[in-house]
């Protein structure tokens, strides 16, 4: 009999602490705390993500409060290096990932994408000059800056490349730099014909120097599509997100912050 209590007892006492849970099932919207949109981003990538004093700044903070407000949700956001987001995610630190994250096969096992943004590369020349690139052959023969190990680096030096041979023109003189912005200051000071860097970093450039620097490419080169990212069936929060993006879509405000940032539509939208 006295067993069958304390069965009883711990049955009621798990049922209890359950109902206690910060579980996403416990909030209608799909979050973690009722009410709260926890955002996972790595603050130190500018544009994208970065720290304006204490204050989070940049295309995805500005995109994940205007998604909490869309959705009714207060933002809140946890500061956390890239390498460690999806784990952050699978361990409940927060309930989406909002931080450039490219949509991968591999990362399709781990997480649930909504695709939110395009980026790819732009070209940015001197605005004084009279080289105006639009496209990758515009390149041929030409020295461009490119940020070390980055994709880009191989993109230029093999596919742009192979097609200026086909050309019969010089292949890309591909000329790598530590950061993005040594690469701008290599091409300010006439060392190099060219940038090619991320399109939203490539606006930061353009903006800081104050008409030094202009984007030559009319559109994005070598695009990839971005997403937010939900633990993998949580059904309820991408529900809510994709429903606030739509609203962001509808009432202008998501062309705006592409407009600001230099990026493209999610494919589809």
């Amino acid at each position: 009999m006295r067993v069958t209590l304390l069965r009883s007892i711990t049955a009621a006492s798990l049922l209890a602490l359950a109902g206690c849970s910060t579980d996403s099932s416990s909030s209608g919207s799909g979050t973690m705390t009722a009410g709260t949109l926890t955002v996972g981003s790595d603050l130190t990538y500018p544009p994208y993500a970065y720290l304006d004093g204490k204050t989070p700044a940049g295309f995805d903070p500005d995109i994940s409060r205007a998604l909490a407000k869309a959705s009714g949700l207060k933002p809140t956001f946890v500061d956390t290096r890239f390498e460690q987001l999806i784990a952050g995610l699978g361990t409940g630190h927060f309930d989406v990932i909002a931080s450039d994250l490219y949509i991968t096969d591999a990362r399709k096992k781990q997480v649930d994408f909504i695709p939110y943004f395009t980026t790819g590369n732009s070209i940015v020349v001197q605005a004084s000059g009279g080289y105006r690139p639009t496209v990758v052959t515009d390149l041929c023969g030409k020295s461009v800056a490119v940020i070390k190990g980055g994709q880009i680096v191989e993109k230029l030096r093999g596919d742009a490349s192979t097609q200026c041979r086909a050309k019969g023109e010089k292949a890309v003189d591909v000329r790598e730099f530590g950061t993005d912005p040594e690469g701008t200051q290599a091409l300010l000071s006439g060392q190099v014909d060219a940038q090619v860097t991320d399109g939203a970093v490539a606006k930061a450039a353009a903006d800081k120097t104050n008409g030094r620097l202009a984007i030559s490419s009319k559109s994005l080169i070598y695009p990839v599509q971005s997403g937010l990212a939900v633990k993998r069936g949580d059904t309820a929060l991408k529900k809510t997100l994709t429903t606030a993006l739509d609203k962001l879509k509808q009432d202008g405000t998501y062309a705006e912050l592409l407009k600001k940032y230099n990026l493209g539509q999610a494919e589809g939208s």
